[in-house]
Order: C-alpha cells, then structure tokens, then sequence
C-alpha cells in the first residue's frame, strides 16, 4: 500500500514487533510537465498489528529532511488470542487441595463470544466462564486443562496447564511377561501401583515370602527355573506414603517333558520277525503331554498314544527313540532292540589264485559273512549240493578238472543256517581225454554215411581240430566232425583227431573205420571172376581146337582156294549165363563185365598134336596132316550183339534173338561135309 509525492526515497513504518515483508517497490514517472515517484508495500499482517499506525516518509536526503508523511491505521481481524493461568502457579496440588485457573482474552477483533474449558483435549461443560475452580481435587483430575474462546473469525484454545494431583500408592499389581514362561526364558515382573510422585520403594513377596534385594519397579530373572514358579506380589512407597499389596500374580514356568525313556516291553530276547512292543514313558511335563512321536528305521511317526508295536522287526532294526511333546519335544536316550539274526551275506571267497585256477595249481577259497548275531558260529561247505567238510576254510592241494562244479559255504549260529551263493568253480585245462567215435557204428557198408567225431574233455572250449589218417596225413579238416558221406571201401583205415585250445594240445588214439562192400559190389565182382574164369577156360578149351582144326584146314588146299579166306561157317546159338557148348571141344565161360566189349584171344596150336582126331560140329570124325606152310594161329571173338542183327544177311528168326552170340569155329578138312546142317548158315564177317 502507497501514498505520496516526493522528490527522495520513501520510509515506511510500523510500530511493533518487526515483520518479514518484501521490500517496497519504488518507480518513477517522467513528462515535459512532472516528475512524480511511486513506492508500493506489501505485507502480512499479524494480529499483533492490530490497532498500530502504518506511516509512509517522504525523505530528502540532501537536506536530510522530511519532505512530507501519511499514516493509515490498521484494522486486523483474528481470532481471540488467549493466556491461562494457575493458582498455585506450579498447578501441583495434594489430592485434597484446591486449584483455580483463569482464562485472559489477550486480543479479540470482533470481540470473542463464548468461552469453555477441556481437560486432556475433551470439553469441560459445565464450565463456561474465564475462572475454572477446583475445590477438592482428586487424582482424577490430573491432567491438561485449557481454555477456548471464538468469534465471528474463529475460535482458539491457550496454553495447556498441566495439573498434577499428588497421592500415595494405591493398592498394588503384579504383570509378567511373558507368562506363561518357558523354562530357562528370560522373565520380567512390573509392580504397577498408581502413585504421584512415583513411588520409591518397592518390596516384592514370593508365595507370600519376602524376596529380599528386590526394591526395583520392577523384578527380572535371566533364566527362569521351576523353582521360581508360584505367586508374586508388592508393595509401593512413595513421599506421600505407602500403598497395599494388590492381588497376586502367578508366575507359570512351563518346561517339556522331562525324564524321557523308551522300554521295551518284550519279556524274552527279540529275534529277526518278532513282534516288538515298546512304551514312551516320562517323569515330569507341563503342560501336559499330547502326543508321542517315533523315529523307527529312519521315518517318524506320531501318535496319541505312547505305546509302538512294530509287526516283523527286521534283523537291522536301528536304535529306536521316542519323545514326548507338549508345546515342545523332548526325545529319550536311543535304544537298541538288539535283534538275534542268522549269519548275514554269507558268500564265498578265492583267496588263492587271485585269477584264472589252472589244473594242478593251489586253490584256496575262504567262506565269509557281513554279521551275525550271536557271533558263535559254524561253518560247512557243499559241493553240488552234497555235504563236504567242516571249516571255515577249503583247500585244493592240486586241483584237478574234476573239482570243477557249485560250491556252497553254509553258517549257522543259534538262530539260524544261511547258505551262500553258488561259486562258479572253474578249472583251465588243455584237451584232454580225446578219442575218436563213429557213427552210427564203426563197421558201415559202403555207400551209406559215416560221421567221425572227435570227442574230448577241455577248458575253455576246443577252437581247432585236425584230423589224421592211417598214413599220419592231415586231411585238411578242422571241423570237430569228419563226415563221408558216401562212404567208400578206400576210407577203411585208422583216423586220429587232435585238438587245440589256448592253454594247450592234446591228441586221441586210432579208431577204425571198416567199410565192407555192399551185394550189389560183391555180385558185380563175383560175375566178373566166374566171367573171367569161364572165359579163360573157354579160350583154353577153344585153343585145343582151333589148333587141331587150324592143321586140318592148312591140308585141305583145294577147299581154301575156293575160299575167300573171309567167309567161313559158324553157328549161332543163343546162351544166356551158361557155358557155350555143350561140346566137349569148346570152351569159354560168361563174363558180365565184358558186356557191350569185344574180347580177342590168340591161340597157338602145337605141331604135335596135327594127327589128332577131332569131332566137328556134325560129328564126323577127321584126320589131318599138318602143312608144312601153314599158319598156326587162329583167331576166336566173341560178339556181343546191339538189339540189331550181329550179321549183314543173317534175319533173327524171332525178336528174342538177343543176347550173348558165340561163333564156334569148324574145322573143315577133306572129305565129305557133315549132313547135319542144323542151325548153321554162312556168313561173311565186315571189318
């Protein structure tokens, strides 16, 4: 707010507290005509200001004079602005006492309309005017008081007083916490006994008893035992006097059960499958105990009750516990069932040779177990299944392929007998006890099968066999078996095998094979030598006679000269398996093995025997000299015939001329030709 004219600065004043205000702005107007300054001052004005004259001074400061000065009053509107005040001025009185407080309106703009009273900030009714007088006062009328006045602009309230009510201890009580306690928790007692001033003094009683050294407010213990449990009382004292000792409090020291223990309620020692009662049994609990827990073969278990029944205890039960609870546990000594067992992983053990077992080596194997309960034990060893000895321990001096088999270790103690596992007892060997054996029998008819096998005794197994004959040459065979199939007369004879594994050899003795011939082979053979042997008689007998005709013909010149020399009689007769003639002069015998063959056969005659006589065909005996330039040899064949005729220009009369033909040569010497002329044509030979 401004007002003014000057030439110099402006001064403003205030009477009063000093005020924070902006400074004022002062500016200046220029024209042809006037020079005129302005200032502006801007504030907040306090109740305080209320009634106060603001001036503004126009001041010239080269005549350090003032030029001119307005002053304006000022018209604050606020609420009542209030002061309260006690007598006594401490406002500290003994109950009994009395106090008197009076209220002074200090400013009110309007003027203030009502006034009332509070007490700890709650409206006083029945007070309403500037004086509150308290005749007797009690300790209840301890606290703040204060006075409220209000206009059209708002109400205040003054100062608080604080009104203090001085008595003796009042009647006394005991607070604990916590409560209830655990034992060997931390415990604090409060003695809570109204009193102004406060009390000083304090005795506290136990069950009645005085503890002594306790004067605090208030009674601690670190570690609160069962011992401190019970009823707790006091008794304050202050500058007024000395209070009553209250209702008592009680102390309730709560602890777990105590004494904890599980027992075995068996009456005789427990074996492996018994049924197993056990009991979870306690001396002392607060509070009372509520449920039971187990800790059996690792897992828990919790129940109502405190007895366990376990069905089939096995024989590695581990020790058993059991606690009692309440808000808290507490757990009993562990206790073992000590479960009587049969001998437990009983098995058998090489202890020598750590490795491969050889024939002839040292073995020694050993029978061990994990546990057993009672330790007295026993120990037997089986063999297949049949009982050997007694002993912990079983010893092969030098062991020999027949050990070889299952070998069991049995343990036995008061409880029971467990038998181990079967061991494998395997004994390395090179082949052994090899022979040779021929099936189906070792006499075979050829043509049939035979099968040699090389059978033997050998660990590890037989990888290479050989096999030898009767002349000791390997046949090139590897296989266990040597079959032949079909078998021939050639493969009689001793086979021997021999067999190889990786630790060494070994060799069977001959046996032999004997291969007969089969019917067929005889028959075939016994034909061939009646056929040889016939035709040797034959050409015998045959040689004889050609010779004897050989002469005669060489002496009859004349009938040679109308002979060709190539055509000549013979006689066809048909045998079948029977001797040629019946003749005595021919000889031969049948040979199937020259069956489809032309045999030759030269005959030389002797000279000596030209005279003689001889029966032709016809019978008719003959005498021939011998020529001198004769040839001594004559030719006889035999013929077999092919289903086709055996001669150019001879017919077959019948279709059963089939078979074996033989020519038989007739000597014709001089003189009449027979008459008999049977059966017997001319015919001329193509070579």
């Amino acid at each position: 707010m401004g007002l003014g004219l000057g030439l110099g600065p402006e001064l403003w004043s205030l009477p009063g507290p000093p005020t924070s205000t902006p400074p004022a702005v002062t500016s200046t107007l220029l024209t042809t005509k006037i020079v005129s300054t302005q200032s502006k001052l801007t504030f907040w004005p306090q109740w305080t200001h209320h009634g106060k004259n603001l001036s503004c001074q126009l001041w010239d400061p080269r005549a350090e004079r003032i030029l001119s000065e307005e002053s304006v009053g000022l018209d604050v509107k606020h609420a009542p602005k209030l002061k309260i005040e006690a007598t006594p001025r401490e406002a500290i009185v003994t109950e009994g006492e009395s106090v008197t407080m009076t209220c002074q309106v200090l400013s009110s703009n309007p003027g203030y309309q009502k006034i009332a009273w509070l007490k700890d900030g709650t409206l006083l009714r029945e007070q309403e005017t500037l004086k509150l007088t308290l005749s007797t006062v009690t300790k209840e009328m301890s606290g703040k008081y204060q006075c409220q006045a209000s206009n059209e602009i708002g109400s205040r309230q003054s100062e608080e007083v604080d009104l203090q009510v001085y008595y003796a201890p009042e009647s006394s009580r005991v607070e604990i916490l916590p409560s209830p306690a655990k034992e060997g928790n931390k415990v604090q007692m409060t003695c809570v006994s109204p009193a102004n001033p406060p009390p000083t003094n304090y005795t506290w009683y136990h069950d009645k008893k005085k503890v002594l050294g306790q004067t605090n407010k208030t009674f601690q213990i670190p570690a609160v035992l069962l011992g401190h449990a019970g009823y707790y009382s006091c008794l304050a004292e202050n500058s007024l006097g000395t209070g009553q000792v209250g209702q008592e409090a009680e102390l309730d020291v709560q602890y777990p059960p105590k004494e904890v223990t599980a027992v075995i309620q068996n009456p005789t020692p427990i074996r492996e499958g018994d049924s197993v009662t056990l009991s979870c049994n306690y001396n002392s609990s607060n509070p009372e105990v509520s449920r039971y827990e187990w800790n059996f073969q690792g897992s828990w278990k919790k129940l109502l009750r405190e007895v366990l029944i376990i069905e089939k205890v096995s024989w590695d039960a581990r020790p058993i516990s059991c606690a009692a609870c309440n808000q808290w546990c507490s757990w009993a000594p562990s206790v073992s069932l000590d479960v009587l067992y049969a001998p437990r992983d009983v098995r058998v053990q090489q202890i020598s040779p750590p490795s491969d077992i050889h024939s002839g080596h040292r073995v020694l194997l050993g029978c061990n177990f994990s546990s057993s309960r009672p330790r007295d034990v026993r120990f037997f060893w089986q063999k297949n299944g049949i009982f050997l000895k007694e002993g912990r321990d079983l010893t092969f001096d030098a062991i020999s392929p027949e050990d070889a088999g299952n070998y069991n270790c049995l343990v036995n103690n008061s409880v029971g007998q467990t038998v181990s596992e079967p061991r494998v007892l395997q004994v390395l060997y090179a082949p052994r006890r090899l022979r040779v054996s021929i099936g189906p029998k070792d006499k075979v008819m050829e043509g049939k099968k035979a099968v040699l096998t090389c059978e033997g005794d050998a660990n590890p197994p037989i990888f290479q066999y050989s096999w030898f004959d009767w002349k000791n040459q390997n046949l090139q065979h590897y296989d266990q078996m040597l079959r032949l199939d079909p078998v021939k007369v050639q493969h009689s004879g001793a086979y021997r095998c021999q067999a190889i594994n990786r630790l060494g050899m070994g060799q069977s003795t001959p046996s032999t094979l004997t291969v007969y011939y089969s019917p067929e082979t005889i028959g075939r053979r016994v034909a061939v030598g009646v056929g040889f042997c016939l035709a040797a008689l034959l050409l015998a007998f045959w040689g004889v006679k050609l010779q004897k005709s050989w002469k005669k013909i060489r002496s009859q010149q004349g009938l040679q000269e109308n002979s060709s020399g190539q055509s000549f009689f013979v006689r066809n007769k048909k045998v079948r398996r029977a001797p040629l003639s019946e003749d005595p002069h021919s000889l031969g015998c049948y040979n199937p093995v020259m069956e489809d063959a032309i045999s030759y056969a030269t005959l030389r005659f002797p000279v000596g025997d030209a005279d003689a006589p001889i029966t032709g065909d016809a019978g008719t005996p003959e005498t021939e000299g011998p020529s001198p330039s004769r040839d001594d040899t004559v030719t006889y064949s035999v013929v077999q015939k092919h289903r086709v005729g055996d001669y150019e220009n001879v017919v077959p009369e019948s279709p059963e001329d089939e078979g074996i033909h033989y020519s038989e040569l007739v000597r014709l010497g001089i003189g009449e030709r027979p008459l008999a002329r049977e059966m017997v044509e001319y015919v001329t030979l193509k070579q």
